[in-house]
């Protein structure tokens, strides 16, 4: 079996000296190390150096290299797995599954660790033996496998998975359905939820979103909202800011007051503005009902990272109108 190891940085490739925690050159082969001591698998690994970034830094020009080195993947590689970084772990994901997804046929596991290698509470090497054990099982698609606090080792669709939470690192799959739960043994053992695809559909060819190299030249503004925002305060520009994205509270709100003065601004620079996640649900709240009415565009049943993903591929392709890229489902974002 023949592995791509692409590395990027992040805690996973950082080393920690003085109480400061900075990517170290090198890291990756001490990953590989730990690995075959412990596991002692004889597989062949090819390592490619994306980068070397802590993942809060990840910009449009980060993303544009990423889709570049998937895209370039063979195509008789067993598996891919991106060394990255927590904190935008579930945003890269999304945005390489949906970017990629149609390209790299190989299935690509996004894997991090909540410390350096070096650190006895490290859980980087189980999301990579995880990662490694859910290729070998037949596991298809673009996957983030991950142990939380409490010991579970989660393999989670890379358009469903969500952001860290701050104090246990833990990652969650929207609804809590992962695609897969690594046993103890480590078996791996798929789950069956209706709403996910299964290792076929996972595997079945995809249509590329871009015919060309993809480019992010047009950004996308998400706006997380919080009581007594400022919107005021907000001021984007047509000529860099191709839609605004707000990112509402968990039952799809936000405040009516507040944002019609700003959407109307929006709309007057002809800036579309959009609203995630939105549950789909038999009624909205009234304050979503009246937001709707402003103009603004729902974001239905899709996580946070997935609406700004699938927004950011929508503005920089011209095949299509937004209305009509949006209706497409581009890697199983739709969450029923």
């Amino acid at each position: 079996m023949h592995i791509f190891v692409l590395s990027t940085g992040g805690t996973i490739g950082s080393h920690e000296a003085d109480g400061v925690i900075s990517p170290e050159y090198g890291q990756e082969m001490t990953l590989l190390r730990m690995y075959r001591e412990v596991y002692g698998h004889a597989l062949r690994f090819t390592v490619r150096r994306v980068c070397e970034i802590l993942s809060e830094n990840a910009d449009d020009a980060f993303y544009e290299t990423l889709f570049a080195a998937l895209c370039g993947i063979p195509k008789d590689a067993d598996g891919v797995i991106v060394l990255h970084g927590t904190d935008t772990l579930s945003y890269t994901a999304a945005l390489c599954a949906m970017a990629c997804g149609g390209v790299c046929t190989a299935p690509v596991g996004f894997v991090s660790s909540a410390y350096v290698l070096s650190d006895a509470r490290q859980n980087g090497l189980c999301n990579f033996h995880a990662a490694v054990r859910y290729i070998e099982a037949g596991g298809a698609g673009f996957f983030v496998p991950y142990r939380n606090a409490d010991g579970t080792v989660q393999i989670h669709l890379a358009t469903r998975v969500m952001e860290a939470d701050a104090f246990l690192a833990d990652f969650h799959s929207a609804k809590n359905r992962p695609l897969a739960v690594l046993q103890t043994d480590g078996t791996v053992e798929f789950t069956s939820f209706s709403d996910l695809p299964n290792r076929q559909r996972l595997a079945d060819a995809r249509p590329a979103v871009h015919c060309t190299a993809i480019r992010l030249q047009k950004s996308v503004l998400p706006l997380k909202l919080y009581p007594n925002f400022d919107f005021s305060a907000v001021c984007p520009q047509k000529d860099t800011c191709a839609a605004v994205l707000l990112i509402g509270y968990h039952s799809g709100t936000a405040p009516v007051q507040t944002l019609t003065a700003f959407v109307r601004r929006m709309h007057s620079q002809k800036i579309p503005v959009y609203l995630a996640p939105i549950p789909r649900t038999a009624a909205l709240y009234g304050s979503t009902h009246a937001l709707l009415e402003t103009g603004i565009r729902p974001m239905f049943s899709v996580t946070a990272e997935s609406a700004l993903a699938k927004l950011k591929l929508c503005y920089n392709q011209t095949a299509y109108t937004p209305e009509e890229f949006l209706q497409k489902e581009l890697y199983f974002e739709e969450i029923i």
